[in-house]
Parts: structure tokens; C-alpha cells; sequence
């Protein structure tokens, strides 16, 4: 591996006025902290509507399209995705970022508005998944969660960085996990006055794209700076190769975890215990909370042992905890082992983010997390695996559980062996 991705030099970074360097968090006083909450803001209005589409649309679709059509939707979402998150750093630097967060806002909205009027028609579904605001899955992909660490990572010092990662991730979390309980709900509600199929959640999720535009607009100018670039590409020669190799290795993980997406554990307890929603349920939420408190222990553990060693021993058992889990031989030792998975899962998510945020320079961020970030889509893929396996039935049920843990374990290994010795400004200094 060449020494440049070993280590950033400790060349001072100069103000953002400079064209190169991060801009100084004093100078706007007050501002950091406000430009913050409003990140937060939006994260968890965008994680609620993404977790009530994520649900209400999977039913709308299945009663219109066949399987393989829906699962040709969700292809579709996630590859538009992915490109507005590569595409999102032209944009910024051709109408700034605040704009840049407006547009996509308005695109976000325009795709619920017309999957809310034609969710019936094939070209309505295919045009609104084609603006890339619109995810057939929870997956937080797209131009918005690219722009918004970004930001984030610029807003912030550097030694609260990773803290503020932790509390954007939890946020997100905590709004998926309302979205989902209240998607029936409201789509129940509209079913009063509301001809069919048109679906409420599809209204309602465009309204918060509408809502988050002036969400957007609040940010200070400091958040709205976006410094010079230094050179032609938006990767530096110094950080493309330590990018790419990173994006590289997150699509080797985000495949292993779409092979045990909860909509697939579901079948799996069902299909192996034959397990009651109401069991289920219990599990998967203790399973959620269990993974916000991951996502709070991640901090002290990365302020003492580092993002690299965090994220990779704290995976590492997790994944050896999801292939005991394929053997258990009750429900209740299933239930524990996947309780207790919860517990080490998330831990790499704010330090993942807040190490592909600090080992660039500021005008590289909204470059480096849409790469990083469109890499995950690769989750897609499991579902359709785990699927199969799952129907095949008799000794293929433990398959797609080995295979996650195998996978994730060896995106580890790799992680550790490539990035072991690459190190963010803060950590250089507590050395």
C-alpha cells in the first residue's frame, strides 16, 4: 500500500477564505452549535419519512407489481441514489451547497408528490425513484445524507467530530423507528377520505421534503462555505486512493448486512421457529434499542482505542454473534444472541463516518461521503439472496447468516490490514 495512505501530513490547514483548510468553528460564534441542530433537525425528519415510506410502499407495491417488479423498483432507487450522492459535489460547487440541499430537498418531494398521485402507473413510480429521494428500503443513501456529513464533519471540532456522528446516527435511528410504527397508521387514516391506491405516507413524505428546505436554508454561512478546490478532481491524489479502497470495502459489509435485513430475519424466525409477530416484534425492538446504545458507547470507545480499532473490534464479534445465531436451537437463545448482536452492530456507523470525514481535507468531504456512501447500496443485493435460501428451506436456513458473518468478518480483516495506521487530525494529537 503506498505510504499516502498511511498517514495525512501535519501541514497546518489554512481558513477556508484560503481555499483550502476547514473553516474555524469561531469564526461565527454560536453558529457551529445552531448549524448542528439544525443537521440533526433534518436527519431525523428525513429518517422519519424514510421509515414510513420504507413500509407503507413495500405494501402499496406488492398489491399493484409482481416480486420481481418490486424488486426491480428498489434496484432502480438505489442506483439513482447512489448517482445523486457521487453527483452531489458538482452540483455544490456549481450553486452552493445551501441550494444544493434545496434542490434535492425538491426532489425528494416531487417523487413522494408523484408517487402519491400515480403509484399505479409504472412510469410515475419509475420517474419518482429516478430523482433519487425516494428509497424503496430504509438505506439512508442519497444527495441529503451526503451533503449533510459534510457539513457535519465541517462544523464541528475536530475532537467532537465523532460524538456529533454518534448523535446524527442515533437521531436517524430514533426517526426510522417512529416512521415505521406510525406508516399503517396513517395510511389506515387516509383510507376515510382518500380514493385508492393513493396512500397518505407517499402526501405526507413529500411534505417533509417541502419542510426541509427552509431546514436547509437556516445553516449559517458557515456551514454554506464550501472551500475552494485545490485541484481538477474532487479527490486529491493523496485521498482518492484511501477513498476508493474505503468505499471498496463498505460495499463488501453493506453486502453482508442486506443479507440479514430485519424484514429477512422476520421470515427466518418464522420460517424457523415459526415465531409470532408479536415474539418477533418484542425482538427486533429490544434488537433497535440495543443499537442505539451502540451508537452512544462507540464515543468513549473511539476517543480511547481509535476509529480503525473500534470499528473493526467491535464488528469482529458482532459477526461471530450472527453465526451462533444461524444454530440456535430455541427461539429464546435466537431472540438473546440477536439482542445481544444489537449491542456491538452500530458502533462502526458514526466512527466509519467520522473517519471518512476527517482523513480528507475540507474540500474533499462532500466528495468523499458520496462515494462512500453510494458504495452501500450493495445492500440490495442480500435481500434477493436470502430470499432464496430461505425458500429452499432444511439446512440452506443457516446459509445466509454464515455468509454475512463470513463476509463481514473478512471486510474487517481487510479494514484493519489497509487502515490500521491511518489516523484523523484528533487522534494524531492524543498521540
Amino acid at each position: 500500500m503506498p505510504d499516502s495512505m498511511v498517514e495525512r501530513s501535519e501541514t497546518p490547514e489554512r481558513g477556508a477564505g484560503e481555499g483550502v483548510g476547514k473553516p474555524s468553528t469561531s469564526a461565527l460564534p454560536g453558529h457551529g452549535q445552531r448549524d448542528v441542530g439544525l443537521l440533526y433537525l433534518a436527519r431525523t425528519l428525513r429518517s422519519w419519512g424514510g421509515g414510513a415510506l420504507a413500509v407503507a410502499l413495500a405494501l402499496d407495491l406488492a398489491v399493484t407489481y409482481s416480486n420481481v417488479l418490486a424488486g426491480v423498483f428498489l434496484a432502480v432507487s438505489m442506483i439513482a441514489a447512489s448517482v445523486w450522492s457521487i453527483a452531489a459535489e458538482r452540483i455544490e460547487r456549481a450553486i452552493g451547497r445551501k441550494k444544493t440541499f434545496a434542490v434535492s430537498a425538491l426532489a425528494w418531494a416531487l417523487g413522494g408528490f408523484l408517487l402519491f398521485q400515480g403509484v399505479s402507473s409504472v412510469y410515475a413510480v419509475v420517474l419518482a425513484l429516478l430523482l433519487g429521494g425516494i428509497l424503496a428500503s430504509a438505506s439512508d443513501v442519497g444527495p441529503l445524507p451526503t451533503l449533510e456529513q459534510a457539513t457535519l464533519g465541517s462544523v464541528v471540532e475536530d475532537a467532537r467530530r465523532t460524538r456529533s456522528f454518534s448523535y446524527y446516527n442515533l437521531l436517524g435511528y430514533l426517526g426510522s423507528a417512529a416512521g415505521a410504527l406510525t406508516a399503517v397508521p396513517l395510511t389506515d387514516f387516509g383510507r376515510a377520505f382518500l380514493p385508492a391506491p393513493a396512500d397518505l405516507v407517499l402526501f405526507v413524505y413529500g411534505v417533509v421534503g417541502l419542510a426541509l428546505i427552509p431546514t436547509y436554508f437556516l445553516l449559517s454561512p458557515l456551514a454554506d462555505r464550501v472551500p475552494e478546490r485545490t485541484g481538477r478532481r474532487a479527490l486529491s491524489p493523496e485521498s482518492r486512493p484511501k477513498i476508493l479502497a474505503l468505499s471498496a470495502l463498505f460495499s463488501v459489509d453493506a453486502f453482508g448486512g442486506g443479507l440479514v435485513a430485519n424484514f429477512l430475519v422476520t421470515l427466518w424466525l418464522r420460517a424457523r421457529f415459526s415465531a409470532s409477530g408479536e415474539v418477533i416484534g418484542v425482538i427486533l425492538a429490544l434488537a433497535m434499542g440495543g443499537a442505539a446504545l451502540s451508537l452512544l458507547l462507540a464515543v468513549p470507545l473511539a476517543r480511547r482505542f481509535g476509529l480503525v480499532n473500534t470499528m473493526v473490534f467491535t464488528h469482529i464479534p458482532s459477526s461471530v454473534i450472527l453465526l451462533l445465531f444461524a444454530f440456535a436451537p430455541t427461539l429464546g437463545i435466537a431472540g438473546g444472541l440477536w439482542v445481544g448482536r444489537s449491542l456491538l452492530s452500530q458502533m462502526d456507523v458514526p466512527t466509519r463516518q467520522s473517519l471518512v470525514q476527517g482523513i480528507v481535507s475540507p474540500e474533499e468531504r462532500t466528495a468523499a461521503a458520496g462515494y462512500t456512501t453510494a458504495a452501500r447500496t450493495t445492500s440490495a443485493a442480500g435481500g434477493p439472496i436470502t430470499g432464496e435460501f430461505v425458500a429452499l428451506g432444511g439446512p440452506w436456513f443457516a446459509a445466509p447468516f454464515v455468509l454475512a458473518s463470513s463476509t463481514k468478518i473478512a471486510y474487517d480483516l481487510a479494514l484493519f490490514a489497509a487502515f490500521r495506521k491511518v489516523r484523523t487530525p484528533e487522534e494524531r494529537r492524543a498521540r
